[in-house]
């Protein structure tokens, strides 16, 4: 019996058939590391601290210290003068003294000089320490200042100023008879001022 062969099948022009719904998904490889790890524990939050501002470049500079103009020489003679009266008194004082103690001629001398450069001392660098100027300055109303900021010289410096009236006392003479500015006080940085133009511009002046 003759028998007709069957054509043969075509594929489906809509796709291979969809999977059973109970078949296993194929398997996709090994699983992934965790990636999102905890970081390790930073602490308390810190308290919010304010950052100082920064200063404007266009800010206004700092004002400089207001310096008195040095007193006029009369003044500064004036208060030479008196301080330097005080201390030859001083040293006549002793010489009277030592005569009628009946000292040597050597021993007579040394308490001339010593009382009379005692005095000096106390009087010019002592004194000036505390109170800011010698008798003699206070007498003609005058005080010793420092040329950069107008305070009160310290010792050191005053004591400087003291030796330099001394070693230079020519060279001083010199000098304000040329108007020359090389003087003791120049090479020590301290200024003879008046007290009135002082405290008009150094309120708090020896406060």
């Amino acid at each position: 019996m003759y028998e007709r062969p069957f054509p043969p099948q075509q594929p489906s022009p809509q796709g291979p058939p969809p999977p059973h719904p109970y078949q296993p998904h194929p398997y996709q490889g090994a699983p992934q590391p965790y990636q999102g790890a905890p970081q390790p524990y930073q602490g308390a939050p810190q308290p919010y601290a304010p950052q100082p501002a920064a200063q404007s470049p266009y800010a206004p500079p700092a004002a400089a210290a207001r310096i008195p103009d040095e007193a006029r020489p009369l003044r500064r003679w004036g208060a030479l003068l008196l301080d330097g009266l005080l201390a030859l008194t001083a040293a006549y004082v002793a010489l009277n003294s030592a005569d009628h103690a009946g000292l040597p001629a050597l021993q007579t001398c040394y308490a001339v000089a010593g009382a009379g450069f005692g005095l000096s001392f106390l009087n010019q660098v002592l004194l000036t320490r505390i109170a800011g100027a010698s008798l003699g300055k206070f007498a003609v109303r005058t005080r010793v200042i420092r040329e950069t900021d107008a305070s009160r010289p310290r010792l050191p410096r005053l004591f400087r100023r003291w030796l330099g009236g001394y070693l230079f006392i020519v060279v001083w003479i010199i000098a304000a008879c040329f108007e020359l500015e090389d003087d003791p006080e120049d090479f020590c940085g301290v200024r003879l001022v008046r007290y009135k133009d002082l405290r008009a511009l150094v309120p708090a002046y020896g406060r």
